[in-house]
């Protein structure tokens, strides 16, 4: 089975995503058996997927997966991770955000826990009035989740396979609020989880619009919370 599997969620990426590319293909291992790189393009109306097909050709650790329409992020990690043939999974932005030695410091935290994120440092070079809203938001976010983690949004993450099949076999979220759906299946489900410091670079042309996602996001964690409360109360009925 192969070793490693790195998922990269695309949504009009043709700009960004030959550097990505090329940056973790140079770090990773060349044999094609120990790793994978999956393009997930979550229908793209640029080249982002035949760019992607054209590197697959070139190189055999690369395969590409391709859905129509535009369902979402969530839906688009979800699809690579259920896909992925490796013993441990990765999921990173298309943007080159997280460079090969963040991916490096997750993967070695799989040896402590079944699921390990990013947490992005406050120097990570994000503009400053991005920073104060997503400040905001993470706070509203941790009082509505009531997750202890620093930074549920970060786009890196690190799951053993079978963590990864109990999370994305049970997520529903297509939207961004995805990341916290996961981690509140993983408290639910009882998988622990290690927080690892990485250093986001700053990218333009950012999919995530802070305050109009935020918004919708907020609304998402609220329903997925208050599902998965009641699914919970279901299951203790069931065993009374």
């Amino acid at each position: 089975m192969t070793e490693l599997s790195l998922i990269l969620p695309c949504f009009n990426e043709a700009d960004r995503l030959p550097a990505t590319l090329a940056t973790y293909l140079a770090h990773l291992p060349v044999d094609p058996g120990a790793v994978e790189v999956l393009v997930v393009d979550d229908g793209s109306t640029d080249a982002t997927a035949d760019i992607a097909q054209a590197i697959a050709a070139r190189d055999t650790r690369v395969r590409v997966l391709r859905s129509q329409p535009n369902h979402g992020k969530g839906f688009a990690v979800r699809t690579g991770m259920l896909a992925a043939a490796g013993n441990l999974l990765v999921f990173t932005d298309a943007d080159g955000a997280y460079g090969p030695a963040d991916l490096e410091r997750v993967v070695l935290a799989l040896a402590e826990a079944p699921v390990a994120i990013g947490m992005r440092r406050p120097d990570s070079g994000t503009p400053l009035a991005r920073q104060v809203a997503s400040r905001a938001f993470n706070q509203a976010l941790h009082l509505l989740s009531d997750l202890p983690f620093t930074d549920t949004q970060c786009g890196l993450k690190a799951f053993r396979r079978e963590a990864a099949h109990q999370l994305f076999g049970r997520a529903k979220v297509n939207g961004f609020a995805f990341d916290v759906e996961l981690l509140l299946l993983a408290r639910r489900l009882g998988l622990p989880v290690a927080e690892i410091p990485v250093r986001a670079q700053a990218r333009f042309g950012s999919r995530v619009r802070v305050l109009a996602d935020g918004r919708r996001m907020l609304g998402e964690v609220w329903s997925v919370r208050r599902d998965l409360e009641a699914d919970h109360r279901c299951q203790r009925r069931a065993y009374a």
